[in-house]
């Protein structure tokens, strides 16, 4: 893909016309997993491979179809009719639960998965208040679901993921025109049938674009997969490259999964334009509101409220409760701490160079005079957000190896010393990664920056005499001051949480607040990792709460 643009470039270069070399460069580095990855997979013969790829690969695509089919469906269904909801219709506690409902998205897939298996577990509240009310003494006295199957995986990754719906929904119904529902409801349909035949087929881009983003996070997901035993694509990879230690092998069923994310971003992508030209106020009207009475409004409620509890507060209920009787027990944080400053460390590091590329690729991408094949590497360069941490681990070890061993080759024959991996083994490789799968948060937080400030700013700067750094660091940045304390706060935030490109790529004997929880849970002793989980979910609470207040501003105008 990159080497076809860069022969398109080369192709029509003429005369006067320069070369984008930011460009292709920020592409070539973008693309380089997926090179490195369709390398590795065609590097050994098929027949060397086949027994695993026929005994794994339908497995694998069974289990990750199901997996998605189910979450896709329930996050679809729940997030529309929360939108719907709190869009449409007035009912005591909908201001709050307006952006409320939003919070199940600063809580990973993972840490939620291991949340409600200690919630459910026979020692937890729920089962302890059955043996209350029945008098049992042991679990073979009473029958309780078992909720580590894959059904109890798609569940609990549906209550976490259903934000991505409701926020693309509920946006949408606010940007409807209010005459095109008064209309319905003046020519005598119900609210349910207007649901039905008005909104639920104009609202089908908006769902279709959150429900993919929803799957982008199931395909991203290694550690709820692997706790409730689901052979994802993700897990299976993840076992074919460590525990079988075949690495063509994995890279081909890596391969798969690019091939996946290829259809899922086709398809946001063609409803997100849809979804612009639907989404356009024809008129100044604001969608009404339908004030809910009596039990109406005591479902309506219960309703969200429950949607609530069950996605954010039973698992911020046991991180607390796990927490506080680790702290009561006299134990030691110590532990901690050096998982908490390798975090931040990799986290400032990742956004802080994320904010770079992504300055350098907004700056370009509102540049009037950049081509238009420029402007589609930079695209291409942000599509790494759609690749999961596994694939991009995967991708970045072969390249990332090659360099430390010509660097060694290199330092051994003029000096006589060799430093070792200090490019795969480093944190270089995670920042790279987080640079790849984080670009597009940046991008897009300082493209819509620029897109709003306009180019009468600049330009006025410098017919007034400034220039170059002057108008750098006086005019340009101060006014780019704010998106970039947000991009920067956004992309430090999905580094701290990100779990499967850490575990992978992170050097030898280095733990993150996300690999300790990640490590502790797999041993079953998940009270010992409540701590730093709740640590994460406090550091994903900060991109919710913009985006919430960021949406209510918006909303007035």
């Amino acid at each position: 893909m990159a080497i076809a643009f860069a022969g398109h470039i080369a192709g029509k270069a003429q005369g006067k016309r320069r070369l984008p070399l930011g460009s292709l460069v920020l592409v070539l580095a973008a693309g380089l997993p997926i090179i490195s990855l369709i390398i590795a997979a065609f590097s050994e013969a098929p027949s060397s491979n086949s027994g695993l790829l026929a005994q794994m690969l339908p497995i694998a695509l069974r289990d990750t179809g199901w997996l998605m089919l189910q979450v896709g469906l329930a996050t679809g269904i729940i997030g529309l009719l929360a939108a719907w909801l709190v869009a449409h219709f007035d009912f005591p506690g909908r201001r709050l639960l307006d952006w409320g409902l939003v919070l199940p998205l600063a809580i990973p897939t993972y840490l939620s998965a291991y949340a409600w298996v200690e919630f459910l577990d026979f020692t937890g509240p729920i089962q302890a208040g059955v043996r209350l009310l029945t008098g049992a003494s042991s679990i073979r006295d009473y029958w309780f679901p078992e909720i580590q199957t894959p059904a109890g995986a798609a569940l609990v990754m549906s209550l976490v993921l259903y934000p991505y719906v409701y926020l693309s929904c509920r946006a949408f119904f606010l940007m409807q025109s209010g005459s095109m529902t008064a209309a319905s409801r003046v020519l005598g349909a119900s609210a349910y049938r207007t649901f039905f035949t008005v909104a639920l087929p104009l609202s089908r881009p908006a769902i279709v674009v959150g429900v993919t983003l929803a799957l982008m996070e199931v395909l991203n997901d290694l550690g709820a997969v692997q706790y409730f035993g689901v052979n994802s694509l993700t897990a299976v990879i993840y076992s074919t490259w460590l525990n079988r230690a075949n690495f063509a092998g994995a890279a081909q069923l890596a391969v798969t999964i690019v091939l996946i994310v290829g259809v899922l971003i086709w398809a946001e992508q063609h409803e997100a334009k849809r979804r612009r030209y639907l989404g356009h106020r024809d008129s100044q009207t604001p969608p009404p509101l339908e004030r809910l009475y009596g039990w109406r409004a005591f479902a309506a409620s219960a309703a969200c409220i429950v949607l609530l509890t069950l996605g954010f507060g039973v698992p911020v209920y046991e991180l607390v409760s796990l927490s506080v009787k680790y702290l009561m027990a006299g134990r030691s944080v110590a532990g901690v701490l050096p998982a908490l400053f390798n975090t931040l460390t990799l986290a400032f590091m990742g956004a802080l160079v994320c904010v770079i590329i992504g300055l350098y690729s907004a700056r370009q991408f509102n540049n009037k005079h950049v081509g238009r094949a420029p402007k589609g590497m930079l695209r291409i360069a942000t599509l790494g957000y759609a690749l999961p941490g596994t694939v991009l681990a995967l991708g970045l070890t072969a390249p990332l190896g090659l360099l430390d061993g010509w660097l060694n080759d290199f330092t051994r024959a003029t000096l006589d010393w060799m430093p070792g991996l200090v490019i795969s083994g480093s944190f270089f490789a995670l920042v790279y990664a987080y640079s790849i799968r984080f670009l597009a948060v940046s991008h897009n937080t300082l493209d819509a920056a620029i897109k709003r400030r306009g180019p009468s700013l600049l330009d006025a700067a410098q017919v007034l005499g400034a220039h170059g750094w002057r108008l750098a660091f006086r005019v340009d940045l101060p006014t780019l001051t704010p998106a970039i304390l947000s991009a920067a706060t956004l992309v430090f935030v999905e580094c701290v949480k990100e779990l499967p490109a850490t575990l992978l790529l992170r050097p030898l004997g280095v733990e993150t607040l996300a690999t300790l929880v990640y490590q502790q849970a797999s041993a079953e002793v998940f009270t010992s990792a409540a701590l730093p989980a709740l640590a994460i979910v406090l550091a994903g609470l900060i991109p919710v709460v913009l985006a919430s207040h960021l949406s209510g501003r918006r909303r007035v105008s």
